[in-house]
C-alpha cells in the first residue's frame, strides 16, 4: 500500500472507526452514507463521489480526479486525506465558463432597425452545468466576426473600419430563474450604451439563491437604437426551446412581456425559423459564473463551422440549446461528465488568422475580453484546457505552410497567451465532393455521357444531378442508363447544340461512397504528398508533433464511411424508413406533409431524400424538415409531387462534402466515445 493510499485509509478509519482492509473501510464509510450495496465497490465509489461532490458523474475516473481535485490533490493517487463531505467545491470564488448555448457574435452583416420595430427584446435560455452556481456576469460585445474566407476578422461593424457607426443602447437585462426575474446592472446601472468597434460592456456581479445542476436560465435583454441604424448579429431564436423575439416603437411596450414570457415572438421578426437566413439579434456573448464548480474541465474551444455549427440554426437545437457534433458531444452527461464550454471561434475560421490582427484583419477582441475576465478573476482563467478544433480551414497546396505556418501558428499564440495551459486537439473531418466531370453529347432527344475517371458504382434506373451546361436543357436530375464503366445515356427534351460546353458535373448526390472525389489536398491516405495534407495534418496531431498539442482525441471512425477511406458514408448506407401514407394526388393540389414508418431518424433542418421503392435509387423529392410530430414530418416548404407507398425517406449526408447534415452530426457524437473526455483532465 502506498503511503497516499494508507493516509486516505487512516482518513477513512476516523470517520467510520473501523479497522478492516482498504475495501472493508470504504464500505463502511460507503453505508455510513447510505450509498445501496449493489454496484460492486466502484459503482458504490462513483455514487459516494457523486453525493459528496453533488455532481451525477458517470465514470469512475473521472469522478475520482474531480474528488481529488476538491481535495486539492493532483489525482487520486497522490490524495493523502479524505475531506469531510467530499471536500466542498474547487475554488468557488473563480469566475468559470458555464453556459450551454452562448456563441460569440459573428454573421455575414448587421440587421437594420425598422419602423416599429426598432426597440427589441430578445430573450435566450442557457443551461447551467453539473454543479450549483450563483453568481454571475454577462458580456455584451460591440462588434461581431466574419464569417468565411477571411474569418474571424472582427470586423462586422455599424460603420465602417476606423470610423465607428452608431451605437445600441440597452435600456434593461433581467436573468429569470424559476420564474423570477433579477435586474442585471452596468457600473451600477440599469442601461447602457455599447458603442461600435469596442469591446463591449460586461455586467456586475450578481448573487442570487443557488441555482440547481443542470438548470435553465432565461435572459432577457431590452435595446434599441434609431430606425435605419444597425445592430451586431448574434443569436438565432430557437422558439422551441422557449426563446422569443419581441420588436415595438418603445420599451414599456416590451417589458409588458415580462408577464406574458411565451407570448409569440413578434411575425416581423420571427422569420426564416430554422433556415439560415433567420435572422441573428443581439445578446450576451461571454458568461461566466461561480458556483460549486467541481474541478471538472472547463474548456476554451477554438472552433471553425464544424464545431460552431454553422450546419444546424435554431431548429435542430437539443434541449440545452447545443447545436453542431462538437457541442453536443461536449455536454453529453457520459464520460466525466458534461463539460462546460466557451466556443471562442466563428463559422470560417482559420488558425492563421485567429488571435491576431489589427484593423480591417483584427481578430484579438475576443482575446481581450478573456483577459477582462483573468483580471477581474484574480488572475485566474474562466478555463482549465483548450479544444482545438481548427485545421479545416488552413489548407495549403504546401503542406508545410498547411501545418507550420497556419496551424501551428494559433498553437503558439495560445501558448504565449495562457502559459502552462494543455491543449486537446482534433484532426478535421474529411472534405470530398459527390460530382464528376462529365462530357456530354446528343443525338435526338437521347444524351450520352462520359465520365473520363470511371462511373464507380452508378447502376440504372439511379438519379443523377448534371449541372454546369451552358446549354440549360441538359441540366437537371435525370435517371440514367447504364451503357459501359465510363459512360451512361439519359433522355432530354433534346438540343440544338451537340456536345454540350460549360464546366459540366454529374454528380450521385451523395448516394454512394465510391463515387465521391477528394478534394484539393484531401487526397486519402496520407502519403507524404501535399496532396494528403489532410491527412497528413490528422498524423501529425495524434503524433503531437511538434508540440501542436498535448492530446489528441481522433474524429475519423465517428464520420468516415465503413465501405471507403478518407469520404463520407453514402445515404444507402445510413439508415432509412418508407412513406406509410401517399403523399400528394394529382402532381398539381400541393401538400407539406409525409407519414413515416420511423420519424426518429430525423429532426428539424434535416435534408429529405425520398426515393422510388423498394431499390431507393431514383430520387423523387428533396424536402428540408419544419417539424415533426410522431411519425408526421413537416416540411419548411410545400411540393405536389406524388409519392407512393413504400418510398424510401432517407436523410441527406452533406450539402458540399464538409459540413455535416443532422443524421451525420448525430453518428459523429455517438461515434466519439465519452471517455476520451478523460484527456481534458489537467
Amino acid at each position: 500500500m502506498t503511503s497516499a493510499q494508507g493516509d486516505r485509509q487512516a482518513a477513512v478509519r476516523g470517520y467510520t472507526d473501523t479497522a478492516l482492509n482498504y475495501e472493508g473501510d470504504w464500505s463502511a464509510l460507503f453505508d455510513q452514507a447510505a450509498i445501496p450495496a449493489d454496484g460492486g465497490f466502484n459503482g458504490r465509489l462513483l455514487a459516494w463521489i457523486n453525493a459528496a461532490l453533488g455532481t451525477s458523474y458517470t465514470e469512475i475516473n473521472g469522478a475520482m480526479a474531480a474528488y481529488a481535485a476538491s481535495a486539492g490533490a493532483t489525482n487520486w493517487s497522490s490524495m493523502n486525506t479524505v475531506p469531510s463531505g467530499g471536500g466542498g467545491p474547487v475554488d468557488p470564488d473563480r469566475y468559470m465558463f458555464f453556459a450551454t448555448r452562448n456563441r460569440m457574435p459573428s454573421g455575414s452583416a448587421t440587421l437594420t432597425a425598422a419602423s416599429g420595430t426598432n426597440y427589441v427584446c430578445s430573450k435566450i435560455i442557457v443551461n447551467t452545468p453539473q454543479y450549483k452556481t450563483r453568481t454571475f456576469r454577462f458580456h455584451l460585445s460591440g462588434f461581431a466576426s466574419t464569417e468565411g474566407g477571411n474569418s474571424p476578422q472582427e470586423t462586422v461593424v455599424t460603420g465602417t473600419i476606423g470610423t465607428p457607426g452608431n451605437s445600441v443602447s440597452v435600456d434593461a437585462m433581467f436573468m429569470r430563474v424559476g420564474g423570477v426575474f433579477y435586474q442585471l446592472q452596468f457600473s451600477a446601472s440599469n442601461t447602457v450604451t455599447v458603442a461600435d468597434q469596442t469591446n463591449g460592456a460586461w455586467t456586475d456581479e450578481l448573487t442570487v439563491p443557488d441555482v440547481a445542476a443542470e438548470s435553465a436560465i432565461e435572459l432577457w435583454l431590452f435595446y434599441h437604437t434609431a430606425v435605419g441604424e444597425k445592430i451586431w448579429p448574434v443569436y438565432r431564436i430557437q422558439k422551441e426551446r422557449g426563446e422569443r423575439v419581441w420588436g415595438a416603437s418603445d420599451l414599456s411596450t416590451l417589458l409588458a412581456f415580462k408577464d406574458t414570457p411565451l407570448a409569440d415572438s413578434t411575425a416581423a421578426l420571427d422569420t426564416s425559423y430554422g433556415q439560415q437566413a433567420q435572422p441573428q439579434y443581439y445578446g450576451p456573448d461571454m458568461m461566466v459564473a461561480k458556483g460549486d464548480w467541481d474541478g471538472r474541465p472547463v474548456a476554451l474551444a477554438f472552433v471553425d463551422s464544424l464545431g460552431e455549427a454553422r450546419q444546424e440554426f435554431s431548429a435542430a437545437a437539443d434541449t440545452r440549446g447545443n447545436l453542431g457534433w462538437f457541442r453536443r458531444w461536449l455536454d453529453r452527461a457520459g464520460g466525466i461528465g458534461r463539460i462546460p464550454y466557451l466556443m471562442v471561434g466563428v463559422p470560417g475560421a482559420g488558425s492563421v488568422r485567429e488571435y491576431t490582427g489589427s484593423g480591417s484583419s483584427i481578430a484579438t477582441r475576443r482575446r481581450d475580453i478573456i483577459r477582462e475576465i483573468i483580471a477581474f478573476n484574480n488572475n485566474k482563467w474562466p478555463f482549465t484546457v483548450v479544444a482545438n478544433q481548427l485545421g479545416q480551414n488552413d489548407t495549403s497546396t504546401s503542406y508545410t505552410t498547411w501545418f507550420n505556418t497556419n496551424y501551428r501558428s494559433l498553437v503558439t499564440r495560445i501558448r504565449a497567451e495562457y502559459s502552462g495551459v494543455k491543449i486537446v486537439a482534433f484532426p478535421p473531418l474529411g472534405r470530398t465532393t459527390s460530382a464528376r466531370t462529365v462530357t456530354l453529347t446528343s443525338v435526338g432527344t437521347v444524351v450520352t455521357a462520359t465520365i473520363a475517371s470511371g462511373i464507380n458504382g452508378l447502376v440504372t434506373g439511379q438519379t443523377v444531378s448534371i449541372a454546369g451546361a451552358t446549354q440549360t436543357e441538359y441540366n437537371g436530375n435525370v435517371v440514367i442508363t447504364v451503357t459501359g464503366p465510363t459512360t451512361f445515356t439519359y433522355n432530354f427534351a433534346g438540343s440544338g447544340t451537340s456536345p454540350a460546353t460549360g464546366t459540366i458535373t454529374a454528380g450521385d448526390l451523395y448516394l454512394r461512397a465510391e463515387y465521391q472525389s477528394f478534394s484539393a489536398n484531401n487526397t486519402w491516405p496520407s502519403d507524404g504528398t501535399d496532396a494528403s495534407g489532410k491527412w497528413r495534418l490528422r498524423d501529425d496531431i495524434l503524433a503531437k508533433t511538434s508540440s501542436c498539442c498535448d492530446d489528441a482525441i481522433d474524429t475519423y471512425s465517428a464520420w468516415v464511411s465503413p465501405s471507403r477511406g478518407g469520404v463520407w458514408p453514402g445515404m444507402l448506407e445510413l439508415s432509412s424508413t418508407t412513406l406509410t401514407q401517399q403523399a400528394g394526388t394529382d402532381g398539381v393540389a400541393t401538400y407539406n406533409q409525409i407519414v413515416v414508418a420511423d420519424a426518429s431518424l430525423f429532426r428539424p433542418e434535416q435534408s429529405l431524400n425520398i426515393y422510388s421503392g423498394p431499390d431507393g435509387i431514383a430520387r423523387l423529392s428533396t424536402q428540408t424538415i419544419a417539424s415533426i410530430s410522431g411519425n408526421t414530418i413537416t416540411y419548411q416548404g410545400s411540393t405536389a409531387v406524388v409519392l407512393p407507398v413504400g418510398s424510401v425517406v432517407r436523410p441527406g449526408i452533406s450539402t458540399d462534402g464538409v459540413h455535416p447534415w443532422g443524421a451525420m452530426i448525430d453518428r459523429i457524437v455517438a461515434g466519439i466515445a465519452q471517455s476520451d473526455k478523460s484527456k481534458f483532465v489537467v
